[in-house]
């Protein structure tokens, strides 16, 4: 669970800065708004809102389809990739090739990939940049390139794992359905490849976990919404800037 520690205002407001102004010669606009801190670092309401919008990009979901349960979940996710990024000094950044294929991926699905207006139009529906969209691919590659060099070496699956899975759970599998199973010499690299990557999704959860439990969180959306229930940490999806 994500350490969570509630300070009054005032004694936030000399620390913080809880509004973005934005000085324009009709006067102060407020543009954006700090909704928590994780180890000393904000976390903005743009941040969020330009999340919520590429993943709803990403799954080709209407953005008038985007619940409250969806901001909770954007939220946390949010929460979970700055406490992780502090893990991720030594990463290597993502390269502009891999970038560029990533990209080149998402609008394959959208297919855009060689119409730079549909894409450019698709990215107005969303509300975002295509600067916003790089960065956050390039995000995307580091944490999973990251995950990857941590986690695959304490993955280790062996061959009676292998053995017992196909004896086990895909035989069955295929004998319900009527199959021919494959031979175990076939199978035996892309079941071994899966229980890797099974173990790695268990290892990084505990992982998470454990960094979310050691983390210094404050959550700010009392400073925008004073209506938060007392032991809500999420962030309401009614809530606008």
């Amino acid at each position: 669970m994500i350490t969570v520690k509630r300070t009054t205002r005032c004694a936030l407001v000399p620390l913080l800065t809880l509004c973005v102004l934005l000085v324009t010669a009709a006067g102060a606009q407020v543009i954006d708004r700090s909704i928590a801190v994780v180890n000393q670092k904000l976390v903005t309401w743009s941040e969020l809102d330009a999340e919520m919008r590429f993943e709803a990009m990403e799954n080709h979901r209407p953005l008038a389809e985007l619940t409250e349960a969806d901001r909770h979940a954007a939220f946390d996710r949010l929460l979970q990739e700055r406490i992780l990024r502090e893990q991720m000094q030594s990463v290597a950044p993502a390269t502009a090739s891999e970038t560029a294929a990533l990209l080149t991926e998402i609008r394959s699905n959208w297919s855009a990939a060689q119409d730079d207006a549909a894409w450019s139009r698709l990215l107005e529906r969303y509300g975002l940049t295509a600067d916003e969209v790089r960065q956050m691919v390039a995000s995307q590659i580091e944490v999973l390139r990251f995950i990857e060099e941590r986690m695959r070496p304490l993955a280790r699956v062996s061959r009676k794992e292998v053995e017992d899975y196909y004896n086990l759970t895909l035989a069955p599998q295929v004998a319900a359905k009527g199959g021919k199973l494959e031979s175990y010499e076939e199978l035996a690299p892309k079941i071994r490849e899966l229980l890797t990557e099974q173990k790695m999704s268990d290892e990084t959860e505990k992982w998470l976990k454990q960094l979310r439990a050691q983390a210094n969180v404050v959550i700010l959306w009392d400073a925008v919404r004073e209506t938060r229930a007392p032991d809500d940490a999420h962030v309401p999806a009614s809530t606008k800037p």
